[in-house]
């Protein structure tokens, strides 16, 4: 059996394993701090207005949020654009269905938020070697801007959270594809029956 070789710039499927299971746990961790979150805002806020009864404290804990998912994510950053290269990579090679367009348009997503993850990094990097000399960690002059990134960062992380399974579920058909090729293959209609012979005319 023949399988066709990844691009240079793609990992190795032992690599790529141990991306998606760093995948997995950001997925769980992050859906954990998620509905913490939601169960704070559901008891904070006045359930008619929606509201925070307290915006101090609940711009306090919004941020710890923020936080605790761009940490959470930390394990999937530095190959984020990988894993979605990856999946283009292997959705490519598999048949063409619904699900495969869905995940087409996951992956344009994911895609869309690595990219702007990487460019708010370097944004908050070239911000912070700005700073003046007395904004170190814990001074408000630090701190704010810190929270601004963070909080800017947050729309993307939550879409890498509602479209990773993309990634999970295009591995899974591609690992198959591999173990069984001739599943994913059009099979070729057996040929029809030569017709019976008429019998000879009688002498």
């Amino acid at each position: 059996m023949t399988t066709s070789t990844p691009p240079p710039s793609l990992p190795s499927d032992e690599a790529h394993q141990l991306y998606l299971r760093q995948l997995a746990t950001y997925l769980r961790e992050s859906k954990q701090i998620l509905d913490a979150w939601d169960a704070y805002s559901d008891e904070h806020c006045d359930p008619e207005t929606f509201e925070p009864l307290d915006e101090a404290a609940y711009g306090i804990r919004q941020r710890q949020r923020d936080t605790d998912t761009l940490n959470a994510f930390g394990r999937v950053y530095f190959h984020a654009d990988v894993l979605v290269d990856t999946a283009e990579h292997q959705l490519a090679r598999l048949p063409a269905s619904s699900a495969a367009r869905a995940h087409a348009w996951q992956i344009v997503e994911l895609r869309t938020s690595a990219q702007r993850l990487y460019a708010l990094h370097r944004q908050w990097l070239d911000l912070r070697g700005n700073l003046p000399k007395d904004a170190v960690p814990g001074t408000e002059a630090y701190e704010e801007p810190l929270a601004e990134s963070r909080a800017d960062a947050w729309h993307d992380l939550d879409q890498w959270g509602i479209h990773r399974q993309a990634l999970i579920d295009i591995n899974t058909q591609a690992q198959k594809q591999a173990r069984h090729p001739s599943d994913t293959l059009v099979k070729t209609p057996p040929a029809p029956e030569a017709a019976p012979k008429s019998p000879g005319s009688r002498r």
